[in-house]
């Protein structure tokens, strides 16, 4: 099942970072840290707790080479690893299900926003 005004059913071919039979790695569009990505079921998930046994241990595997790629091509010192379950937030809202995959560096901070119900007092 597909929802056609979703942006994680509606990629685009040549934006796939690697691909399995259940899902994909894709860039973030609007990255935190060099190397920002995710990984998204084929079909269209609302919630973790909807993904099947075979689609999350092939997130898993995504996962884990999205890591390894990472690792090779950027040479972070961690990850942050995370993901939205329900209609949490009132601004940023996809209904797809994700996993963020967001690479760490030395002396860097990471500075999550909105999307993750995060906002700064100034």
């Amino acid at each position: 099942m597909t929802d056609l005004n979703c942006p994680y059913c509606n990629f685009d071919e040549y934006d796939i970072i690697a691909k399995n039979e259940f899902g994909a790695i894709l860039p973030e569009p609007n990255p935190l840290s060099k190397g920002h990505s995710v990984i998204v079921p084929l079909r269209h998930i609302t919630s973790f707790f909807d993904v099947s046994e075979k689609e999350r241990k092939s997130l898993s595997s995504l996962l884990e080479l999205a890591r390894n790629e990472l690792k090779i091509r950027h040479q972070p010192a961690g990850f942050h690893i995370a993901f939205n379950d329900g209609d949490v937030f009132a601004d940023e809202h996809t209904e797809h299900f994700h996993i963020h995959i967001i690479p760490r560096y030395q002396d860097q901070v990471l500075v999550l926003d909105q999307r993750w119900g995060v906002t700064s007092k100034q």
